[in-house]
């Protein structure tokens, strides 16, 4: 298995190292966690984190197109 950029962040919060090595279920739960917050997120929160990784959202977007554009984003790193 190919270790990615966003499982390398995962295992670091998980496990407090960045070493693919440590992947495991926790981590992987970790991961799932943070993509379903994303759901629960307000448009105006989606814009927040938006601009925390660097991009500006169009709010006028449906919630799940700007989800989308986050989750493209964060899996570029």
């Amino acid at each position: 298995m190919e270790i990615t950029e966003e499982m390398l962040d995962a295992i670091e919060a998980v496990k407090g190292r960045r070493e693919p090595q440590y992947w495991d279920n926790k981590c992987k739960r970790f991961m799932e966690k943070q993509e379903l917050n994303l759901s629960i997120l307000s448009k105006d929160e989606l814009e927040k984190k938006g601009r925390e990784l660097g991009i500006e959202l169009d709010k006028r977007k449906s919630k799940d197109k700007l989800i989308e554009e986050i989750e493209k984003l964060q899996k570029k790193g």
